[in-house]
């Protein structure tokens, strides 16, 4: 076992800053079962002998800070939790060592795109023209099995590669990012250290059981992997070996990615005879008026209850009497469908009426934003 280089970074004061940890460069054997179990970060204990002890050790070892000893008995508990988990000493040995923490992930959460932007800014960038048109080709290009995975989950094709579309652009963006080093820094950080440290085991726990090998581990910054961008949980979860050659394989292009992601929505009560909702023309001055208290408006199926800040859901014929149009000024579709006002950015008496299948969006990322964004390019790489 070759234990590497860690970065270290303290939070304090907002601040991040890099320090180096610990090094050791030699092929050491993997201990064996009947051994004590090897820190990760100690590692075993290098051979000496009382002749060359005296002339080779000629300065003291520098004395470790209480950043690097933090993060020490940090990774320490790591390995000792994942032993009580029943991971394997042999895939803690292998993957622990190799972490580092990575400050341009901090930056990068605290940074999201779905606070920072406006609407217009957010939804400008993702459906894109080049989004549009390599979605149609894309679409064209998978038809067979988007088709077999779309017949066999009730979930929409154009919903499927939009999603696609949005989360790896198809899955062009290269994935270079280590999911362990992503999850353990923000595991390491306190600000949703729970969350992420149960993404860190399930990632151990994918590796462990020869889900996925530890040099395909790479995803974003999140440490959301492959092209359907699942968290380690919904990996576990919700993926899919939809061609049965014995693995869940998110990485590659093919009915497994795109079975994963279909499965995810209808894990989440997608409507396969409904579609996301649609953009409408609010009456002058009424961005405010229109909205109303969930609790005013029908009572919304479970998976939408979690988004109380979506306002009251009313038929689509109430908000037709409310004076709400389809973008071109037409009636809205004579149909009884549950539905919520979104306004976004204000001032242009326009809005949005999301259904049931904006939830289940909302469900693969909790952001208006991004629900909207799969839901509008959904639509353009959906025309004839």
């Amino acid at each position: 076992m070759a234990v590497n280089s860690f970065g270290i970074f303290s939070i304090s004061a907002g601040l991040l800053s890099v320090i180096s940890f610990g090094a050791s460069t030699a092929d050491n054997p993997q201990t064996s079962s009947s051994q004590k179990p090897v820190s990760p970060i100690d590692g075993p204990p290098a051979e000496s002998t009382s002749e060359n002890t005296a002339s080779t050790n000629t300065s003291a070892s520098p004395e470790l800070t209480e950043e690097e000893i933090a993060f020490k008995s940090w990774i320490d508990g790591v390995y000792a939790e994942g032993i009580a988990k029943g991971i394997s000493e042999e895939t803690l040995n292998k993957v622990l060592p190799t972490i580092a923490l990575r400050p341009t992930v901090i930056k990068r959460d605290r940074n999201q795109p779905e606070v920072k932007q406006t609407y217009a800014m957010y939804l400008k960038s993702r459906v894109s023209p080049w989004r549009k048109t390599k979605g149609k080709e894309m679409m064209a290009t998978h038809k067979e099995d988007l088709s077999a995975v779309s017949a066999s989950l009730g979930v929409q094709e154009r919903f499927i590669s939009a999603v696609w579309g949005v989360e790896t652009n198809y899955g062009t963006i290269p994935l270079s990012i280590s999911v362990f080093d992503a999850l353990a820094t923000l595991a390491y950080d306190p600000r949703r250290a729970s969350r992420f440290r149960k993404e860190l085991f399930a990632a151990l726990e994918i590796t462990d059981q020869g889900l996925a090998s530890f040099e395909n581990m790479k995803g974003s910054w999140a440490g959301a992997m492959g092209q359907p961008q699942f968290m380690p949980l919904s990996y576990l979860q919700y993926a899919v070996d939809f061609d049965k050659d014995g693995d869940r394989d998110i990485w590659s292009t093919g009915t497994d990615v795109f079975a994963s992601i279909g499965n995810y929505l209808k894990a989440y009560g997608w409507r396969n005879d409904q579609t996301w909702g649609r953009p409408v023309l609010l009456p002058k001055g009424s961005e405010k008026s229109l909205y109303a208290p969930q609790s005013e408006g029908v009572d919304p199926d479970r998976y939408c209850k979690s988004y109380k800040s979506l306002g009251a859901w009313r038929d689509l014929q109430d908000w037709q009497k409310l004076g709400v149009r389809r973008l071109d000024g037409t009636d809205l579709p004579d149909r009884s469908i549950p539905a919520a006002l979104i306004v976004a950015d204000e001032g242009d008496d326009r809005g949005y009426l999301v259904y049931r299948n904006f939830c289940s969006i909302m469900r693969y990322n909790p952001s208006f934003k991004y629900a909207l964004s799969v839901g509008l390019l959904s639509d353009e790489i959906g025309k004839p």
